[in-house]
C-alpha cells in the first residue's frame, strides 16, 4: 500500500473515530427505524471510502450531512416504489379494484408477463438477487451468502430491480396513453 492511501486511510479512521457517534445520533432523529439509520450512517463512510480520491474537507460534518441526506433520499425512494408495488399487487389480488374476476384476472396475466419480461431486461445478478428475495422469500443476509457479496450489495441490486420496474411500467403506461 502507498503512503497517500496509509495516510487516507488515517484520515478516514481519524473522520469515523470523530463523527461516527453524532452522525448515527443525527440520523435516529430523522429516520423512523434506529437500524436504518446505523446503516445510512454506515453507507455515508463507505460512500467516502469508494472515492477515488479523498476530498479535502473542511467542514467533515457538513460534508457528511449531505452525503447522509442523498442517502436518505435514495432509501425514501426505494421505499415509496416498493410501497407502491405492493399496494398495486395487493389491490389486484384482493380483487378490490372494482373489476369483474375475469378482468382482474386479465389483469394478473398482464403483470406476470410485463414482470417476465422485464426481469429479462435486468442484468444476472439484479435479477438473481430479485428472484431470491421477492419469489424465495430470502433474507438479505442469505442471498449475500448465496452471491458471495455484502448485504449492503444486495440491497443495491433489489433497489435497482425495483426502480427498472416501475421506471420501465411507467414507459409503458406513458405507450399507451400517448
Amino acid at each position: 500500500m502507498s503512503s497517500a492511501a496509509d495516510n487516507g486511510s488515517v484520515i478516514i479512521d481519524a473522520l469515523y473515530r470523530a463523527h461516527h457517534g453524532w452522525l448515527t445520533a443525527w440520523l435516529k432523529k430523522k429516520m423512523a427505524c434506529p437500524h436504518h439509520a446505523a446503516d445510512v450512517s454506515q453507507d455515508t463512510f463507505v460512500r467516502l471510502l469508494s472515492q477515488p480520491d479523498l476530498p479535502v474537507l473542511k467542514e467533515p460534518r457538513a460534508y457528511l450531512l449531505v452525503t447522509a441526506n442523498r442517502l436518505m433520499i435514495n432509501l425514501n425512494r426505494k421505499y415509496r416504489v416498493e410501497e407502491e408495488t405492493l399496494y398495486s399487487m395487493a389491490m389486484l389480488a384482493s380483487g378490490q379494484s372494482g373489476q369483474d374476476a375475469a378482468h382482474v384476472s386479465a389483469i394478473r396475466q398482464l403483470l406476470e408477463r410485463v414482470l417476465f419480461i422485464l426481469l429479462g431486461e435486468l442484468d444476472e445478478r439484479t435479477r438473481k438477487a430479485f428472484l431470491m428475495s421477492r419469489v424465495d422469500g430470502m433474507t438479505y443476509a442469505e442471498i449475500a451468502g448465496v452471491m458471495n457479496v455484502s448485504e449492503s450489495r444486495v440491497k443495491q441490486y433489489l433497489v435497482k430491480a425495483l426502480a427498472y420496474c416501475h421506471q420501465r411500467l411507467y414507459q409503458f403506461k406513458a405507450e399507451l396513453h400517448g
